[in-house]
């Protein structure tokens, strides 16, 4: 199809069957007009065929189409509308070739036998060997009107041609093989050697079938491109010369070992070139496929390039614990493993396999090997697996997975420890002698001194005949976790006398069972004692006390001593005494004193024990209180000391206070003193009066830092207070505290009473 672009190139008055040209004389039957305007025209100088459409010399396939387009220009080079041209088809007897089409061929009316200066677009196909048009006034499209198959070597459409000012046009075609011989006449070029312009067409029963572009998978890295040269029958044309060469892209060879090959086609047509990749690497190349076909004294290459993509799969795997690096024995686990392809080409078949060590097992049913199937490039699968192992220890199992037909492969190893609680009992009879008809307690502490947790832990108790249970001998402690440790207290009466053997065992699961065992001495008590000591005594006294044992039974106790223990307001700690054998009857006394170096409450306790018949405590309390060398003493004065004893509101005065520890054995602990004061006095400041002490308050309260007294020493404080009321009664109290510094109990106190007045 043609289609028209018509420019306005000058104001024409068109008259009916008549041009306004200078031609328009000579043209028969038509009327002189007279044109509105008359566009300035070149001399035509010369023509030329464009090879940007076509080339001069080319080869076509028979049965197929070649527009030629053939320009005239004028002195100055330019292009030249309104140009008659003519186009001759050299006969012959072997020549072959028609003309199908010609620029304006459908024009109406005749082109004028002389060239002239404004024809119009009007064309003649004359016969099938001679054509006349005329070179266009502006531009034309022709759809794809050029050589078959109309796609370029990409299998792309060619795009239309564009036949511009003073351009014109000719297709031809052949049915047969051939040489078709083209003269194109312009009479308007005056000059006999630039005229005529040449071209020459081959027709070639020449059909190539190039290969498409393909893609490998390495490690594939061979790949065959055929190229087949046929004729319109579909027989193939044997020893026609072929030419593959490799543009770019990774280091690749073809078969001859070079980037270039020239291979003839076999009986069928078809040269075979076998390209490789030499390098292995992933890219693209580009290679330029030619058939050399040579018809009739001329070559008539057909080229096409293709591309060749080698592509890789690149498998990578990890494997991960989402519950951590540990697990225990015992109890599953979850391995979660990850495979990634980080190539640029599928990964196929692809297959994971996990085989764990010996000692752990699979726990969710998952069979190894897995098969993932195909991975495509950029993507990952991900599967979790449940495991569990039967023994401690450290764990490194290694992960694989391999793609069959790319030949990718990877591994991993996943290290993870295996952790196992272990559980520990010991066992103690509280108290390991007791007394007939007495309760006794088996205190049982079971740990789990492993690093995971222990589960079902249960601890059962088997009592011995003579101890009569009074709780349950089983006890459930669940799970314990590592480092927890739990008591179990079982009891029961002693019912003889005797030594019981009491065993505890201890189970949890995936462990051992543990043991543990006490013996109990039940013996039946023949001693008396008494304990005497003073219920109350003062810091630093010396505290009296007596024990009397007596063998009250009907037999000789052997081997009896005497444990004395003390509390903390004596000291602590304890001592032995030796009582020896005691026949029936005997009493023993002992005296001795202890010095009470702490203020507060405590116990004095007395264990006999005389070998495995009887036992016997008895216990004391005393209470240390004050410090018996401790003197108190304040008094009330003016502020230059007068002795005032009242005072008004508004007027400040003093309260002077001494301490003393005038008879003491030893140096004080760290002790100060704090001053309480009534609600109509308030604390101005204060002051140690050898300076060394700091006195702070606010309000009704004032303290001391804190210091310690030698024996012997004294300490002098003053407050300074401001009356700011007086109540009705007129006297009011402030009370002065010494007290121990590290738990502020009270060692001593003094108070002084105050006149105040409004």
């Amino acid at each position: 199809m043609v289609r028209r672009i018509l420019p306005v190139l000058g104001l024409l008055l068109i008259a009916a069957s008549c041009r306004t040209t200078p031609l328009d004389n000579v043209w028969p039957g038509c009327q002189v007009c007279t044109p509105v305007q008359e566009p300035v025209v070149g001399i035509p100088t010369s023509c030329r065929i464009e090879e940007r459409v076509s080339p001069r010399v080319d080869c076509n396939p028979v049965m197929t189409q070649h527009t030629l387009v053939v320009t005239v220009l004028d002195q100055c080079g330019n292009p030249l509308p309104g140009q008659r041209v003519e186009w001759m088809l050299a006969r012959y007897p072997e020549a072959v070739g028609d003309i199908v089409a010609v620029d304006d061929q459908y024009g109406a009316g005749r082109i004028a036998p002389m060239a002239a200066a404004f024809p119009g677009n009007n064309g003649n196909k004359i016969d099938n060997q001679y054509a006349v048009s005329v070179t266009n006034w502006g531009p034309e499209l022709l759809d794809a009107g050029n050589n078959h198959p109309y796609e370029d070597h990409n299998g792309v459409r060619l795009p239309d041609i564009t036949v511009g000012t003073g351009e014109t046009w000719l297709t031809i075609t052949s049915t047969r093989e051939g040489v078709t011989d083209m003269i194109i006449y312009v009479p308007g070029i005056r000059d006999g050697t630039k005229h005529k312009c040449w071209a020459k067409k081959i027709w070639a029963d020449f059909n190539v079938t190039f290969p498409d572009s393909a893609v490998n998978t390495l490690p594939d890295d061979v790949h065959s491109f055929p190229v087949t040269i046929t004729r319109a029958d579909g027989s193939g044309i044997p020893g026609q010369p072929g030419e593959a060469e490799i543009l770019d892209g990774p280091d690749a060879t073809f078969a001859s070992g070079g980037r270039t090959q020239l291979l003839d086609t076999n009986a069928a047509g078809v040269a075979e070139f076998s390209l490789r990749n030499s390098s292995g690497a992933t890219g693209t190349n580009r290679i330029k496929f030619t058939a050399l076909g040579s018809f009739y004294g001329a070559t008539c290459p057909r080229s096409r390039i293709i591309t060749k993509t080698w592509r890789r799969a690149s498998l990578e795997v990890a494997c991960e614990y989402p519950g951590g690096p540990t697990a225990a024995v015992g109890r599953s686990f979850t391995k979660r493993i990850t495979v990634r392809n980080t190539g640029d080409a599928p990964a196929e078949a692809v297959m994971l396999d996990d085989t764990p060590q010996g000692g752990m097992v699979v726990a969710d049913g998952t069979s190894f090997p897995i098969n993932l199937g195909t991975i495509p490039a950029g993507q990952q699968v991900t599967r979790s697996v449940a495991f569990q192992a039967q023994s401690a220890g450290q764990y490194t199992n290694t992960v694989r997975v391999t793609s069959s037909t790319s030949g990718a492969s990877a591994s991993n190893t996943c290290p993870i420890e295996i952790t196992q609680g272990k559980l520990e009992i010991t066992k103690v009879c509280d108290p390991v002698r007791a007394q007939a008809g007495s309760e006794v307690r088996f205190v049982v502490t079971v740990t789990n001194t492993g690093r995971a947790p222990l589960e079902n832990v249960v601890v059962v108790d088997t009592y011995p005949e003579g101890i009569k249970p009074t709780t349950q001998n089983t006890a459930s402690l669940g799970t314990l976790v590592p480092g927890d440790s739990q008591d179990v207290i079982f009891a029961g009466i002693a019912e003889a006398p005797g030594t019981y053997t009491n065993v505890a065992r201890a189970t949890a699961d995936g462990v051992p069972e543990v043991q543990a065992q006490c013996t109990l001495e039940v013996v039946k008590c023949e001693l008396q004692m008494e304990l005497v000591g003073p219920p109350n005594i003062y810091f630093g006294e010396l505290a009296n006390f007596t024990l009397k044992v007596t063998n009250v039974g009907d037999g000789a106790a052997e081997g009896c001593t005497v444990r004395v223990s003390y509390g903390g307001c004596l000291g602590g700690g304890f001592e032995d005494v030796n009582i020896g054998p005691m026949a029936p009857g005997e009493v023993w006394t002992h005296d001795w004193s202890k010095k009470a170096i702490a203020v507060g409450p405590c116990q004095i306790s007395a264990d006999s024990n005389c070998g495995a018949r009887c036992a016997i405590r008895r216990d004391a309390d005393i209470r240390v209180t004050g410090l018996t060398a401790l003197q108190v003493e304040m008094t009330d004065k003016a502020k230059d000391g007068r002795e005032e004893g009242i005072f008004n509101v508004g007027e400040t005065f003093v309260y002077r206070l001494r301490v003393e520890n005038d008879a003491g054995t030893e140096r004080t602990p760290e002790i100060n003193v704090s001053w309480q004061l009534p609600p109509e006095l308030e604390f101005v400041s204060g002051k140690n009066m050898s300076g060394e002490l700091e006195v702070t308050g606010a309000g009704q309260s004032a303290q001391t830092a804190n210091f310690v007294m030698a024996v012997g020493g004294k300490m002098d404080f003053e407050i300074l207070v401001r009356v700011v009321s007086a109540p009705a009664s007129t006297l009011v109290k402030t009370v002065a505290v010494v007290q121990r510094a590290s738990d502020g109990a009270e060692l001593a106190s003094e108070s002084e009473s105050t006149t105040l007045r409004n």
